[in-house]
């Protein structure tokens, strides 16, 4: 499997995002081209963390959107695989987004917010 990138979240759990689902995901989401960096920092240092009812967690970014998505959020969606130090998450999607994701549970929110 070809990856776009590898980063950390913030538990230190390595997280990929693959080309595949890069390429999947444009046609539906035409602004996350301009987002590869932001997605990976949104990962590594997000603001607010929810766990949706199916176990996917939604990282929120604001601050990171140009243009006409200045003032949204930027959300990566991470479903996470394994335990222990064999832990690792896949980026599901992401796209800019005016709320935070309102279904589930808040698990961690940035003490600087």
């Amino acid at each position: 499997m070809e990856w776009l990138f590898e980063t950390k979240d913030r538990d230190g759990i390595t997280v990929r995002m693959s080309k595949a689902t890069y390429d999947k995901h444009l046609p539906i989401h035409p602004e996350i081209a301009h987002y590869v960096q932001e997605a990976k920092l949104t990962i590594q240092e997000p603001e607010v963390v929810v766990r949706d009812d199916d176990g996917c967690h939604h990282h929120h970014r604001l601050g990171l959107g140009r243009g006409k998505h200045k003032g949204c959020y930027l959300r990566v969606l991470v479903n996470y695989h394994g335990r222990g130090k064999r832990k690792y998450g896949i980026v599901a999607s992401y796209w800019m987004s005016r709320n935070i994701c309102p279904h589930g549970e808040v698990i961690w929110v940035s003490k600087s917010k």
